[in-house]
């Protein structure tokens, strides 16, 4: 598809038709980041019935920054217009009434070029909020009596963490007083080595 004849489609002076599909599946197979051609591919399957359009909708979805907007758009309700040129192939913009749906400059493309790290506002209202955070920060560093499995405590005893193992054996063994005559025996071996370290 030539740039002209996708400037026809976009101001919807030519009709969607198998061969319009066919020159579409085309242009997203070539440029699969170009958004606007997605749109198109996909109004297309919608004029033509097609049983694709389901499947394609949920991709398509996930590339348009404001679903509702692309709704509109399917449903004739706004146009798809463009409003640079198509001759740099690497970057084209396109308004969906108002939203900027920019092939190249994805939601994902703006977070990344956003820097690292999460914003937050100093101040004191935030104080809670931080102790709030730490508190789980710290939580979740914690080992739960649940989570500890004899697996967890033999790579503990692989890692040469003899500690964890040891707290972890110890816990094992009230948890499963059937096996507490193995886990006993585990806890004198893991000790044996550490006094010998």
């Amino acid at each position: 598809m030539d740039k002209e004849q996708l400037k026809k489609y976009l101001r919807h002076e030519l009709p969607f038709t198998e061969e319009s599909l066919d020159q579409l599946h085309r242009l997203i197979t070539d440029l699969p980041w170009f958004q606007a051609g997605w749109m198109l591919y996909l109004k297309n399957l919608k004029i033509l019935n097609s049983p694709d359009f389901e499947s394609v909708l949920k991709k398509v979805a996930i590339l348009v920054p404001d679903r509702r907007q692309l709704y509109k758009f399917l449903n004739n309700e706004i146009k798809l217009s463009e409003t640079s040129g198509l001759g740099d192939t690497n970057h084209h913009d396109y308004h969906l009434d108002g939203q900027n749906v920019s092939a190249g400059d994805s939601l994902i493309d703006r977070f990344l070029s956003s820097g690292p790290g999460i914003r937050q506002k100093k101040g004191p209202e935030n104080a809670t909020e931080d102790t709030r955070n730490n508190h789980i920060i710290k939580k979740s560093v914690e080992e739960s009596d649940d989570l500890i499995t004899e697996t967890l405590a033999n790579i503990y005893f692989e890692q040469k963490n003899y500690e964890k193992a040891l707290v972890a054996y110890e816990k094992l063994s009230l948890k499963y007083p059937e096996k507490s005559i193995y886990f006993a025996s585990r806890i004198k071996e893991i000790e044996v080595i550490k006094n010998n370290t």
